[in-house]
Order: C-alpha cells, then sequence, then structure tokens
C-alpha cells in the first residue's frame, strides 16, 4: 500500500513510510479481531479511509509533541492514549447496516476501550480479582466506557487515566507481596 496522497508530505519527511504503514496495519488487525470477536463480523467493518485519517491524526500530534520537546521516543502511555483519543473521534469502525441494540452504536468506544485496557496491563501479570474486587473493576471499566461515549476524549487525559491504572496496580501489587 502506498500511502503518497494519503498522508501528508511533512509526515513522511517526520516519519518512515513503513512506521505509518505499519501503524495502520496494526491497528486494521486489531480492529478486524475485536470486530469478530464481538459477534459483529457480518455487520460491521474497520473503514480503511476513516482510519488512515486516525492514523494522520495520530502522526501528526507525535511529530508535534516531539518537535516541541525535542524529543526522539514517545512513550507507550503517550501511544496508547493519542490512539485512543483520535479512534474516539473519528470512529473507523462502521456498520454495513442499521443497528437496533443501543451497545451496538458505541462499537468504536468498546474497542478504544479494549486498546486502553491493554497499555494498562502490557508489563504487568493480571491478578486474579476477588468478586468484590471484580465488581469495582467492572465499575471502573463502565466509566471509562462513559468518558469515552459523553466527555471530550483528550489523549492527556487517557494518558493519565493509564499512568494512574498502572500505579494503583503497582501499588496494589505491593501490598499483596511480603
Amino acid at each position: 500500500m502506498s500511502l503518497q496522497g494519503q498522508v501528508p508530505q511533512n509526515l513522511l519527511e517526520s516519519f518512515e513510510e513503513k512506521v505509518i504503514q505499519e501503524r495502520f496495519i496494526y491497528l486494521k488487525k486489531k480492529a478486524e479481531v475485536f470486530i469478530e470477536t464481538a459477534a459483529y463480523g457480518k455487520t460491521a467493518f474497520c473503514s480503511d479511509r476513516i482510519l488512515m485519517h486516525v492514523i494522520v491524526d495520530y502522526f501528526e500530534d507525535i511529530r508535534r509533541l516531539k518537535d516541541f520537546h525535542g524529543i526522539e521516543f514517545v512513550k507507550t502511555t503517550k501511544i496508547a492514549a493519542y490512539t485512543v483519543a483520535w479512534w474516539v473521534r473519528r470512529k473507523p469502525i462502521q456498520f454495513l447496516t442499521g443497528q437496533e441494540e443501543e451497545k451496538d452504536i458505541f462499537i468504536n468506544e468498546r474497542f478504544a476501550l479494549s486498546l486502553m485496557m491493554n497499555e494498562c496491563f502490557f508489563e504487568e501479570k493480571v491478578p486474579l480479582l476477588s468478586n468484590e474486587d471484580m465488581e469495582t473493576f467492572q465499575g471502573y471499566l463502565e466509566y471509562l466506557f462513559y468518558y469515552f461515549k459523553y466527555r471530550n476524549c483528550d489523549p492527556q487525559v487517557v494518558e493519565l487515566l493509564i499512568e494512574s491504572f498502572k500505579m494503583g496496580s503497582f501499588v496494589w501489587k505491593n501490598q499483596l507481596e511480603p
């Protein structure tokens, strides 16, 4: 796939075409797996055109961050946060037909939540939670889902949520160890 004409020249000057293509392919595959796993395979798809807008917006933000702060590499937390924020704004998962159920209209927010939780648990082993802890965790997920559905999804807020979750996991894990 050639990115010429789809990606602004300044991005191609800042990032290798291969890096942009790999990000596109990675997110496309993640979305397709999500769509199949969530049993939307016959009714939903990930739009290449809209996904490319997610990719361009994401890389533009990362380029500005790198230029402004004079950094070469960006933390994975920031990568996840900007990806999630642009995914929620652009909504690349589309339906082929109208959907009857309320849950269906928020498929992009559900996917964004899965991306965020992947980053939260990236380096952590997920502990077995008690029923009470699982209810608390489920409430947290519902709150995040609500945020993605009804609030202005800001990448800095998402980054803070991810970092806070990781810190809470670290503290919790260290309380359990003797």
